[in-house]
């Protein structure tokens, strides 16, 4: 099983496709091609992180830019029983190279078929980067004596789209790590698995393509579970990029609230901070766009969501000073809509309405009060009230 959802759609359409690689078979002690891949660990995060994304998308199919018309889904999910996601729509088929290769073509071929879709792309498993192209490792890695590192190289998989005269919009997703791996890199052409037409230098290249990784070159990505004490854990890129999907990236598009592509990233490690702090600092959390769109062109138009706001005081050693409110109104009685007592020093990051109109944010000290006047319409991550 691979396709999750196939529904018609009349006009311009989405088309995804999402891949998470937990289990990898042949890199494991005493088994394989190569010595130095037997001992890959599995990911069971990387399968959870897939089909999480799967459910989300069929969530929302309806609320998509372009609607959800199909959904392709290859898992290669580890045999872990403990502390996993339950789900209730698999099993898929693995992410092997021959199915990535078969299932990969009919995305490819039904997302740039028709004038105006928009091709959805979403991955999760170890990774790597390789002459500083992001690449995500399959469940084949070590299987193949002609191809142990078998892999996809998103750079090509983006550089594809973008000679495509069709398509509108391309959205890919990669949460896998930049990691450097000096034998690998020594492979001077290792063979991508392609599920698209060659590379070809003619014909113009347009920049509707977004690719953006959980990771830059060299740098590791992370699980982590969702709350505190959680111990179902997911991509923590996987995590924040849903948050941002669900509203706390989006701006006034195409007149109304909507999350658009190259918005994203600015978004991103700000809103690691804010829902995800039990996460702590001691490991890297640093996205990167490999591939950038140069128009907004929005994934998205999400419902019911808040936007994501910080307020500090200026200077910020009083912060444990004031209590805080925002106000429709500049007053700080009631009716408010978000307070905080004072007694508390770190910045006070809470989430209000997405509106076009002005809120106030409202530093309080006994009978004074010091407002800020700002407009939720995206998410504000540097309020400062000005305070004696």
């Amino acid at each position: 099983m691979t396709l999750l959802v196939e529904r018609e759609v009349d006009g311009a359409k989405t088309h995804a496709f999402v891949l998470g690689v937990g289990s990898y078979p042949s890199a494991k002690a005493g088994l394989g091609v190569l010595a130095s891949l037997q001992k890959v660990p599995d990911l069971p995060s990387a399968a959870d992180s897939a089909k999480l994304v799967s459910d989300w998308l069929i969530e929302n199919q309806d609320r998509l830019a372009a609607p959800l018309a199909t959904l392709e889904v290859l898992i290669s999910d580890p045999a872990e029983p403990n502390n996993r996601h339950p789900w209730q729509r698999g099993p898929m088929d693995g992410a092997t190279a021959a199915n990535v290769s078969t299932k990969g073509f009919d995305w490819f071929k039904r997302a740039t078929e028709k004038q105006g879709d928009v091709a959805l792309f979403f991955c999760c498993g170890h990774g790597a980067s390789h002459d500083q192209d992001p690449v995500l490792f399959l469940e084949d890695l070590n299987g193949d004596p002609l191809n142990p590192w078998t892999h996809i190289n998103l750079a090509s998989l983006a550089r594809a789209f973008g000679k495509s005269k069709t398509v509108s919009a391309v959205f890919l997703f990669s949460d896998a790590c930049g990691e450097f791996i000096p034998e690998f890199e020594l492979v001077r052409e290792p063979q991508n698995c392609p599920f698209y037409p060659p590379l070809t230098p003619f014909g113009q290249t347009r920049n509707q393509v977004s690719l953006l990784c959980a990771a830059a070159e060299g740098v590791l990505a992370y699980d982590g579970p969702q709350a505190p004490g959680g111990q179902v854990k997911f991509g923590r890129f996987t995590q924040t990029i849903l948050e941002s999907l669900k509203g706390a990236s989006a701006r006034w598009v195409r007149g109304k609230w909507g999350v658009c592509g190259r918005d994203i990233l600015g978004d991103l490690k700000n809103l690691r901070c804010i829902f995800f702090a039990h996460w702590g600092n001691k490991q890297p959390f640093e996205p990167f766009e490999a591939f950038t769109q140069t128009d907004r062109l929005p994934v998205v138009f999400p419902d019911a969501f808040e936007l994501p706001i910080v307020v500090m005081t200026d200077p910020p050693e009083r912060m444990s000073q004031y209590g805080f409110v925002i106000s429709q109104k500049n007053d700080p009685a009631l009716p408010w809509m978000k307070n905080r007592l004072a007694g508390q020093a770190s910045a006070w990051s809470t989430t209000v309405p997405p509106s076009r109109d002005a809120f106030y944010a409202i530093a309080i000290k006994g009978a004074d009060h010091y407002p800020l006047l700002f407009q939720p319409k995206e998410p504000l991550f540097d309020q400062w009230v000005s305070v004696p």
